[in-house]
């Protein structure tokens, strides 16, 4: 019970709505609660039977104080004395709404608040197109896009909570749906998903861009992208003004992007692939990233300490306004790669913190169609606040720290990954996706059955096993959003448990010419999947509609009702064979290639695809 009356106004409502959501209570008759301001990055906390004292020199701070002070109480402390050095500035999450699943508006507020008793400083919206531009009809259309007014609600709702709340966009490349539209895509279109940096059309939707969140935001700071262009300035540009060197295109386009921003009082901040790409690299000598920009290096591939510093080096010649973007992995399918995470994230923050990089931040993409609950993204924003608290991670705390903020215990989150990371591994942190293709691996065309004969596992009661695990951990959840991921997870598995290897058992029994194995797989394995498949739906359905806008899971909808068809073709066809009506099935005659030639290290055959429509099929899904 906390009194709260010496605290200044706006301190109060954040901290209601924080009581209801950790169940404290506020009362004259609780300790008095006060906070103070330092120019120090620090954070110390001061508690005994009558009076609590929070310093620090952000409200995030403060946020992360309280988060604190409950815990403790909880665990039955009330008299203590903690400080906490800040070892960055500039600490948050990015969150992908760009995938087709656009984050809701109750699902954002819930972030915020617990990014607040994280003690982050910062969330950004990563939108290619789903935000509203004047002008602009088709800037997402059908997509979920945000209004303004949302946009400034949601600033609103941040502010109150110490939280910078940062537009993070393109303007260069990854415009793929916008100009998927014939309506526009000759207006703007360089190629691929490249704009024409060139034309006064783009140009001018650069400008409405710019403005519209300008007035949309209190951050000065913009995310302007201008990452994986590769081939910039080879199409419509190239026709209209001859082959320039990419370098000089990128260098151009930089510097009116600046210009425009300026215009605006924002201070942009670029992702850093292009300046160091083969083609366009920056690190010639030639020139440098503009001091009024910031760069920000990503990566959550690596591993290892050795890699960070190479690289965080190389591109401290370019700016001396870097920044580091790691990553919280859960776009490589339906299940997340907590132990990648902590691999990338550990080794990348020690260096950024000998390196003295204080500015930092964890994405969280939907790459492919935003199949992940978006829940799983909290598992990475702890551990980069943690980070930010402490100069080496202690797990035990970590962990603490993460059912107290999430109300999910780590044991659960990093059962999520055992869809894909087998007990058996003796590396965990590895990004082989095979409940991914195993699950959209078509029953007769299995382009996946060196995969699924590699496996040495009974991964039917290793999937039946998680299954069981989730529903139970759902039953027990009192948080909406995270009982709706459970309970997906809990029919993803009882789903796995049956197509892990169908196409594997469909294709050797046909080559056995044993049609009574056949008859058996269509009866106990075929048939029982169809309405597995559809619960896992409904249950994936459930928790978007929690945490996104509806648009977009159509996309998810045609992936499995497309799978359910399919196996009712499949059951058509085989017992058709079965019966002799036809003489044999083409797609079992003949013989499986190898469907990718990249490998990880130690996984063999199990590899990483994240293509829900390759995995399927060899034949185009579509023309553009």
């Amino acid at each position: 019970m906390y009194n709260i009356s010496n605290l200044p106004n706006h301190l109060k409502e954040p901290l209601t709505i924080l009581s209801h959501r950790y169940g404290f209570s506020i009362s004259e008759k609780g300790r008095n609660l006060s906070f103070t301001s330092t120019d120090k990055p620090y954070i110390d906390i001061t508690a005994d039977e009558e009076n609590i004292i929070i310093v620090s020199n952000h409200l995030s701070g403060f946020f992360r104080g309280i988060g604190i002070l409950i815990e403790q109480e909880q665990n039955g402390t009330l008299c203590f004395h903690l400080h906490e050095d800040s070892w960055f500035d500039f600490n948050g999450l990015m969150i992908d709404c760009s995938r087709n699943g656009v984050v809701s508006i109750p699902y954002i507020k819930e972030l915020i608040e617990q990014l607040a008793v994280m003690g982050h400083t910062m969330l950004m919206l990563y939108m290619e197109d789903v935000y509203e531009v004047d002008g602009e009809p088709y800037f997402g259309y059908m997509r979920g896009r945000y209004s303004k007014e949302e946009l400034k609600m949601l600033d609103d709702y941040a502010f109150q909570f110490g939280i910078e709340l940062i537009p993070c966009i393109q303007t260069l490349a990854h415009f793929d749906q916008f100009l998927s539209m014939d309506t526009v895509r000759d207006e703007y279109i360089d190629i691929d998903n490249i704009l024409d940096v060139s034309s006064p059309n783009v140009q001018d939707l650069l400008r409405r861009m710019i403005h519209t969140l300008s007035s949309c935001f209190r951050s000065r700071r913009i995310h302007i992208g201008m990452d994986e262009a590769y081939h910039l300035g080879r199409g419509r540009y190239a026709d209209k003004n001859g082959l320039r060197s990419k370098h000089d295109i990128m260098s151009e386009h930089m510097d009116f992007m600046l210009s425009v921003c300026k215009e605006y009082g924002l201070r942009p901040i670029i992702w850093d692939d292009m300046f160091i790409h083969y083609q366009t690299r920056f690190d010639t000598g030639q020139r440098s990233i503009p001091e009024d920009i910031d760069l920000m290096y990503w990566d959550y591939y690596n591993n290892t300490e050795e890699h960070y510093e190479k690289n965080l080096q190389m591109r401290a010649s370019l700016s001396s306004h870097l920044m580091f973007a790691g990553g919280a992995w859960k776009w490589t399918g339906y299940a997340p790669h907590h132990s990648k995470t902590i691999a990338s994230a550990n080794a990348a923050l020690s260096v950024c913190k000998r390196q003295g990089i204080r500015q930092v931040m964890v994405t969280s993409w939907a790459d492919d169609g935003c199949e992940c609950p978006i829940s799983a993204c909290l598992f990475g924003a702890v551990l980069f606040a943690e980070h930010q608290y402490n100069e080496t991670i202690d797990m035990d705390s970590f962990q603490h720290r993460l059912k107290f903020i999430t109300r999910l215990d780590y044991e659960t989150f990093m059962k999520q990954e055992e869809f894909d990371i087998f007990p058996s591994f003796s590396n965990r942190a590895v990004t082989v996706t095979p409940s991914k293709y195993l699950l959209y691996e078509d029953p007769l065309c299995s382009l996946f059955l060196l995969q699924a004969e590699s496996i040495q596992e009974d991964l039917t009661m290793h999937y039946q096993n998680l299954s069981d695990y989730f529903y139970s951990k759902a039953r027990d959840c009192s948080i909406r959003s995270l009982r709706a991921a459970l309970s997906f997870y809990g029919s993803f598995g009882s789903v796995m448990a049956l197509k892990w290897n169908l196409g594997l058992n469909i294709y050797k029994a046909y080559r056995n010419q044993d049609k009574i194995a056949l008859q058996s797989i269509i009866e106990n394995q075929l048939l029982p999947l169809i309405p597995r498949l559809e619960f896992m739906n409904e249950m994936r359905r459930r928790e978007w509609y929690i945490t996104n806008k509806s648009f977009g899971f159509e996309v998810l909808d045609y992936r499995i009702g497309a799978l359910i068809q399919r196996l009712k073709t499949t059951r058509t066809i085989l017992s058709s064979y079965i019966n002799d009506i036809i003489p044999n099935i083409p797609e079992l005659e003949e013989e499986r290639l190898s469907i990718s030639k990249f490998r990880e290290e130690g996984m063999g055959e199990i590899i990483h695809f994240n293509n829900a429509e390759r995995s399927r099929t060899t034949n185009r899904t579509g023309w553009v």
